[in-house]
This record gives structure tokens, C-alpha cells and sequence, in this order.
């Protein structure tokens, strides 16, 4: 082969090969930088729910245990060691009767029972040996039994001559007092229990047409007293009647709360309650673009993480106007355009609006 042939032809293959290497490197960056573009998507963050939606009912507070004690014996008050407004204990002794005449009727009562009971036993040794009628131990068991019961009365009689306190509470009225005569039943004292109050409302019967007695009373409830409108007040349900009022058309319904240390609550005060609403009634709005799937009850959403930039799927529940009540948590951000084009775990980045026209 000629020289310079061979030179030329080394010469043209060196630069087919730089040519080709050229060519293979500009594909790879290429490559690359198609991996690298991460696709813009405008999303849709869910606001904090702070504005919950409920209802507010005109309330009463009223004190969750009340007596109205009196004694169930007539006498003299010998002792009144209570005021109006003192605070009392569960068996605290308020008030005594002078107890000397039923004292004497259980001293009489309990030697009519020891003759009857020396009887009774004499006649049912005799009867047993046949020595006496029958007549004759009917009659005894007859008087046995009956001094029994007046033994039993007269020492229960005496135990009324005492009234406690059934409860802790406090004193809100007196009627009695020291020395007074009173009869059999006559009001003595009123006591409260302040430590846990009831709150009375009443319920129309409207807002309980698309709901359950039962969804109502597993719902978030409070108790806004009107001399403190910034407090809420935690609730425990505790009762609704089951047929509605002839006359106000609504449903009486009454929650119990414990008494805070910050506010002076009092019996007949007036307050709100605020009742979470219905799921049915309240939702998050998502636009049409948003949704990947969607029908009467449920859906799915593409989801974006903002730490690892990715997107997944979530499935949600819809109520009847078709926003979400199950799924999402203030704060989530939501894809809400182009929905069709990704894929589940696929790459995003938050789409900005770029400056000018």
C-alpha cells in the first residue's frame, strides 16, 4: 500500500471516531437532562378548619343534683348547724330533731318485742309437742310478727330525728332554724351540687330531619356561658327526650359539664350550645380539575409531599353536595390541574406564576 494512503486513511478514521464520540456524548447529556426536568404542577392547599361548622342553642344551667330535705318525723329542731351558702359534705350532719319521745318509743317498742318473742318461743316448743292448738301458736306468731315491725318502725322513726347530707354541695336555702317546731315533711333546707352542672336546650325538630339520635349525641358539644363568650366549656351528653314538644316543636336535650375553677356558674344562668354539625352539612370544596376519580360517595386525589416532592394517590369521602369530609387534614397540598399526565409516586414540583404579562 502507498504511504500516504494509509496516512490519509488513518487520518479519516480518527476523526469518524472523535465525530462519534461527539455524537454519543451530546445523547447522553441529553438524556440526562430530560431525567432531570421535574414537572410543575399548580396545587391546592386545604384550609385550616378553624371555623368548625355547628349550631348554637339557647341554654340553662342548672345544677346536676338538687334535694329538697325535710324530716320524716315531726318535732323540735334541737340542732341547725347550717347557713345558706355553706359548703357541705355527703353525710354531714345539717340538722337534729330532739329525739327523747322516740327514743322512749323504741325502749317501748323493744320490751313489747322481748314479751312477744318469749311467747313466740314458748308456744312453738308446746306446739311442737302437740301440748297446744294451732290456733294458739298462730296467735303468737301473730304478735311476734307484729312487735317485730313496731320495734323496726320506732328505731327507724329515731334515725329521722338526723338529716345529712345526701351529697356534697352547698346550702342555697333555709327555711328552718333552731327551736322551731316543724311537722312531718316540711321543708328544712334546699342543697346543691355545683361540682357538675346540667345544661338544658332544646333541639328543633328541623335539625334532626337528615340526622340520626345517635350521630347527634356522639358530636362535639360545648357550653358557652354568656357572661364568658371566649370560654368553651367541654360537655358530656347526657340525655334527649324521645318524643318532640307539642308546643315548641323541638327536642329537650341536656348535657352535663364540670364546673371550672374560673367561672362562677349558678343555677338559672343562661348559656349557648354549640353543636357540631351533621358531616352531611359541611365539607371541603375541590374543584372539577382536581379529582382523578370521583362519584357519589368517594374519590381520588393526587396527594403532594413537600419534603420529597412526590405525589401519591388518597382516597376520600364525600357527602352529598359532593365535598370531602374523610381523607384530607388541613394543611395537605392537592394537585389540581394536568391530573391525567402523572403517575403515583412521580416527581412534582409547586407551579409559580412567573413575573410580567
Amino acid at each position: 500500500m502507498h504511504p500516504n494512503m494509509s496516512i490519509k486513511t488513518i487520518s479519516t478514521a480518527f476523526m469518524a471516531l472523535l465525530l462519534s464520540s461527539a455524537l454519543t456524548g451530546c445523547d447522553k447529556a441529553q438524556s440526562e437532562e430530560s431525567q432531570l426536568v421535574v414537572k410543575p404542577v399548580k396545587l391546592f392547599e386545604v384550609p385550616v378548619q378553624t371555623d368548625m361548622a355547628l349550631d348554637s342553642f339557647i341554654a340553662k344551667v342548672d345544677a346536676t343534683d338538687r334535694a329538697a330535705l325535710s324530716f320524716q318525723v315531726g318535732g323540735d329542731i334541737e340542732t341547725f348547724s347550717v347557713r345558706m351558702g355553706q359548703e357541705v359534705k355527703k353525710g354531714q350532719v345539717l340538722a337534729v330533731l330532739d329525739a327523747t319521745d322516740f327514743r322512749i318509743a323504741v325502749d317501748a317498742a323493744q320490751a313489747n318485742f322481748d314479751l312477744a318473742n318469749s311467747q313466740y318461743q314458748q308456744a312453738s316448743e308446746l306446739y311442737e309437742k302437740k301440748l297446744v292448738s294451732t290456733d294458739y301458736y298462730d296467735q303468737a306468731v301473730n304478735t311476734f310478727t307484729a312487735a317485730e315491725v313496731e320495734l323496726d318502725q320506732a328505731k327507724t322513726n329515731l334515725g329521722y330525728t338526723t338529716l345529712v347530707a345526701p351529697f356534697d354541695g352547698v346550702v342555697s336555702m333555709v327555711f328552718g332554724k333552731q327551736y322551731q317546731l316543724i311537722a312531718e315533711k316540711q321543708p328544712v333546707l334546699n342543697i346543691l351540687n355545683h361540682s357538675e352542672m346540667d345544661v338544658t336546650f332544646s333541639i328543633p325538630v328541623s335539625k334532626l330531619e337528615d340526622r340520626s339520635i345517635q350521630d347527634l349525641t356522639n358530636s362535639n358539644m360545648w357550653v358557652v356561658m354568656d357572661s364568658h363568650r371566649g370560654i368553651r366549656i367541654p360537655t358530656r351528653f347526657k340525655e334527649i327526650s324521645t318524643q318532640p314538644d307539642e308546643d315548641t316543636n323541638s327536642y329537650q336535650a341536656v348535657v352535663s359539664i364540670e364546673k371550672p375553677e374560673d367561672i362562677n356558674l349558678l343555677s338559672g344562668m343562661t348559656a349557648q350550645v354549640e353543636v357540631q354539625k351533621n358531616k352531611s352539612e359541611y365539607g371541603i370544596g375541590i374543584v372539577d380539575s382536581a379529582w382523578l376519580s370521583k362519584n357519589e360517595d368517594s374519590g381520588e386525589l393526587w396527594r403532594y409531599n413537600p419534603v420529597s416532592q412526590l405525589i401519591s394517590k388518597v382516597q376520600v369521602t364525600l357527602n352529598s353536595q359532593g365535598n370531602v369530609i374523610e381523607g384530607l387534614s388541613s394543611g395537605d397540598l392537592i394537585v389540581e390541574a394536568g391530573v391525567d399526565v402523572l403517575s403515583d409516586g412521580q416527581q412534582v414540583k409547586a407551579w409559580l406564576r412567573e413575573g410580567g404579562i
